[in-house]
């Protein structure tokens, strides 16, 4: 992978200055380097390509900030997503699992062709207004009234129930441990063939998250009497859902291959970053 598309999220601390190292680096490994104009900001002499002209153009595509900084690369990039590697320059960090300490273990592990990678689905959400990619998330929430909201949702076209609450998360294993997490879904490995349906604060005692086979195709209606909802794509808010109206939701054809440094294991990416603790019997530690 010689020819890398770059991300940059400048509002991070200390990102501006990362990038005459990662420069530097790349120099010295071969590597050449398209940045992203708003990356490039007072980056003088680098070279540019926009993130939508990405696919075709680099071999993989390095952001450098937080997980929401490598969705935004995923969403820019459409229906033909580039390899991603992302390092983490936030606080928790998913999806970006390099640090700032391991760039340079990141791009001479990009030169050598020695990363490994796994693969993950995107959700593909339908409205009146269009469709959109998601790598994380579809949520249906809040709006413009404190007022609870009431969802119709079946499944393959068999009704499940009519949900009283303040909004619904429909989540990719990826995104289980985003949103869904917070709400009170499970997690899911990333390999996972599944969809998690996940209301926001229910207001029924017996009401749980759901994990439905990952072929399902779900369909969310919200009623008549109900308030206007915003509906939201991996955080980026892409409109307002009203009445009557109906949005489906089902996997993607269209995959993202998320690069890792080697010997990158799930599992110790989850205790280090929801702090789990092992016994001494296990000899598990965080």
């Amino acid at each position: 992978m010689n020819t890398l598309g770059v991300i940059v999220n400048l509002d991070k601390p200390g990102a501006a200055e990362i990038r005459p190292r990662l420069l530097e680096l790349a120099a010295r490994l071969g590597l050449t380097l398209r940045f992203d104009p708003e990356s490039a900001r007072d980056l003088p002499n680098a070279a540019l390509l926009d993130c939508e002209d990405f696919p075709g153009q680099v071999d993989a595509v390095l952001t450098m900030g937080g997980d929401g900084t490598l969705l935004g690369a995923v969403r820019r990039m459409g229906d033909r997503p580039v390899p991603l590697l992302g390092v983490n320059l936030g606080k928790l960090g998913f999806l970006t699992g390099v640090t700032e300490a391991e760039l340079e273990a990141a791009l001479t592990a990009l030169a050598r062709g020695t990363v490994e990678s796994s693969r993950r689905r995107l959700l593909e959400s339908e409205t009146r207004q269009g469709k959109a990619l998601a790598l994380n998330d579809v949520v249906l929430s809040w709006g413009g009234s404190s007022h609870i909201a009431h969802l119709e949702v079946s499944v393959n076209g068999e009704a499940i129930t009519t949900y009283t609450c303040d909004g619904l998360i429909l989540a990719t294993p990826t995104g289980s441990t985003g949103h869904s997490l917070s709400a009170g879904g499970p997690v899911l490995h990333p390999e996972t063939d599944a969809l998690v349906l996940c209301p926001i604060c229910p207001h029924a005692m017996a009401v749980r998250p759901v994990v439905l086979p990952g072929q399902s195709r779900v369909r969310v209606r919200l009623c008549d009497h109900s308030k206007p909802l915003v509906l939201a794509c991996d955080g980026q808010q892409l409109g307002e859902i009203g009445p009557g109206d109906a949005l489906e939701v089902a996997a993607s054809p269209v995959t993202v291959e998320l690069l890792h440094l080697p010997g990158y294991q799930y599992w110790d990416v989850l205790r280090q970053k929801l702090h789990w603790r092992g016994s001494a019997v296990s000899g598990l530690t965080a």
